[in-house]
């Protein structure tokens, strides 16, 4: 069971518990098999974690670079008196868990609005080539 950002979300994927709004209507069931018209309404609906089962996602260098992984990274620093404090150490232990997962979004995101100006790049180039062998290569 591993909880992730409704990013990393894929078709295929099972929910290990129920996707459950603030107000505590359930949305989707457990086992429930996303799709990608299920995953966009989530997305919809604000929703920003889901919980699927098994470990399909890998987040251990979630996000190197991003915002979230500098403050994920930061923990050491900031709880480094806190050594013998139980409490403490699981505050750090859940804000670490939470940078990861945001970490991993903010590197999903990144990665999907790169593939979408590869892909319009490579459909202006395309068009671009149709016009010249239209043009007989003429300018």
């Amino acid at each position: 069971m591993q909880k992730i950002p409704i990013d990393l979300a894929a078709p295929g994927m099972k929910l290990a518990k129920p996707v459950i709004k603030d107000n505590g209507m359930t949305i989707m069931a457990e086992d429930m098999e996303l799709t990608e018209s299920l995953i966009s309404r989530l997305a919809t609906m604000k929703i920003a974690r889901i919980t699927v089962q098994g470990n399909p996602v890998d987040m251990g260098g979630a996000g190197a670079g991003t915002q979230y992984a500098e403050r994920r990274d930061r923990l050491e620093v900031l709880f480094r008196r806190y050594d013998g404090d139980k409490w403490m150490q699981r505050v750090k232990t859940r804000m670490g868990q939470y940078f990861q997962m945001k970490a991993a979004a903010q590197e999903a995101r990144i990665k999907a609005m790169e593939a979408l100006e590869a892909a319009a790049i490579a459909a202006e180039l395309a068009e671009d080539g149709e016009e010249e062998l239209e043009n007989g290569g003429e300018e």
